[in-house]
């Protein structure tokens, strides 16, 4: 009786997984809505990007990984932001405001960065606690990509231009 029973549940996994791939467009959910204010006091909504792809990247000032990653977002952004993409920069609830603008000016970080201070936008986007983690978010307002860790820039770059072309 106990093989019947874990080959039932392994097949109740195996067609749950299967039902969402079918049934959920491109496998994908929608991005939590994002609505705060940058650390300069701007109104920043992510409903107001319908139509265009973008980035909300979690990072902190004292993260190594993150602070490797800035020069190659730097770059992206150059290149894509004209063509349509959006940079948001979430930092994290330990870090604080003198510290992430300090870091936005010594880095060149020209893209909207939030501080979140709650914690609230990091448990929207489903608990991230690990910087970096990044989420590339389509034109549908589906999450296309979710990383934990550095990003393959080539790779990303490249399927942001896709959706750019589409």
């Amino acid at each position: 009786m106990k093989l019947d029973i874990k080959a039932l549940l392994v097949f109740a996994v195996l067609a749950g997984a299967l039902g969402f791939f079918l049934f959920s467009p491109n496998g994908a959910q929608s991005a939590p809505e994002l609505k705060a204010q940058t650390i300069d006091g701007r109104p920043i909504d992510t409903a107001d990007l319908k139509g265009t792809p973008y980035m909300v990247v979690f990072w902190a000032t004292d993260c190594p990984g993150c602070v490797k990653e800035i020069p190659h977002l730097v770059e992206l952004y150059d290149e894509m932001n004209t063509k349509g993409l959006e940079i948001i920069g979430v930092a994290m609830p330990h870090d604080n405001v003198s510290a992430i603008k300090t870091m936005r000016q010594q880095r060149d970080m020209r893209w909207d960065l939030v501080f979140d201070e709650t914690g609230t936008i990091s448990k929207e986007f489903g608990g991230v606690k690990v910087t970096p983690t990044s989420f590339l978010v389509g034109p549908d307002g589906r999450i296309a990509l979710q990383k934990m860790g550095e990003l393959d820039m080539p790779a990303l770059r490249q399927r942001i231009l896709d959706m750019l072309k589409s």
